[in-house]
């Protein structure tokens, strides 16, 4: 039995080995969907919980492709909100000190962009992946899987990790500013679902708050008002 396993884990290793990048990402495209489901794809709204110190506080993402994105998050009853546009952003979250509407500064709007584009945030975006390289395989929660270390646009190393069964992106490691200071950050993704318009969406995804982020509604290409990415200080 230790002989067979060794041999299934080499040979699976060898199929990894003799992927590029550019393949491995192809792959994981046409796993969620494919590049023509995903060209449609105008706007998303997704609805669910923050689970966190063993609680469940309202937590809401809505973005139009490639024009504004928000997210709405109210942890022990404290409203609060980012909102990111491609030339500004804003943000109003009490939770971590900030109690008023304040500017985001290049650098956090630098780093906030992706979440523009729900194909970039999810890596369906070849342009998104350009340059990548495969570095090996690793292991996840018991998952073999596919390593890659992408560039941003800002030339910043990320490192995506690919399910080498399903090609589903189950974890990105990037590191980004908080409070002035770098910190790696790493977002895990699971509960894959396909949805009607043919792309599949992870309904969980770990916080770099901590805890989890359950997704319970997905509302793809509906309308969207202007108004909810216009910055207002909420109601205290």
């Amino acid at each position: 039995m230790t002989v067979a396993a060794a041999l299934s884990l080499t040979a699976s290793a060898g199929v990894a080995f003799a992927q590029t990048a550019d393949q491995i990402i192809a792959k994981h495209i046409e796993a969620t969907g494919g590049e023509k489901a995903w060209s449609k794809i105008t706007s998303l709204k997704l609805v669910g919980a923050l689970s966190i110190q063993g609680g469940e506080f309202p937590m809401t993402i809505t973005s139009v492709t490639n024009k504004a994105a928000r997210v709405d998050v109210s942890p022990f009853g404290m409203d609060g909100y980012l909102i990111i546009t491609p030339t500004a952003g804003w943000m109003y979250m009490p939770i971590q000190g900030v109690d008023k509407v304040t500017p985001l500064t290049e650098d956090q709007l630098s780093q906030y962009k992706n979440n523009l584009n729900m194909k970039k945030l999810f890596v369906v975006d070849k342009e998104r992946a350009k340059g990548a390289k495969y570095t090996g395989m690793d292991t996840l929660d018991n998952v073999p899987c596919m390593k890659l270390v992408m560039k941003t646009a800002e030339g910043d190393d990320e490192t995506a990790y690919f399910d080498a069964k399903t090609y589903y992106m189950v974890r990105l490691e990037k590191k980004m500013k908080v409070k002035d200071e770098e910190q790696e950050v790493a977002v895990s993704f699971g509960d894959f679902r396909k949805q009607p318009e043919g792309i599949v969406i992870p309904f969980k995804q770990s916080s770099p708050m901590g805890g989890d982020i359950i997704y319970k509604t997905v509302e793809v290409n509906k309308p969207i008002s202007e108004d909810v990415f216009k910055p207002t200080e909420p109601k205290k």
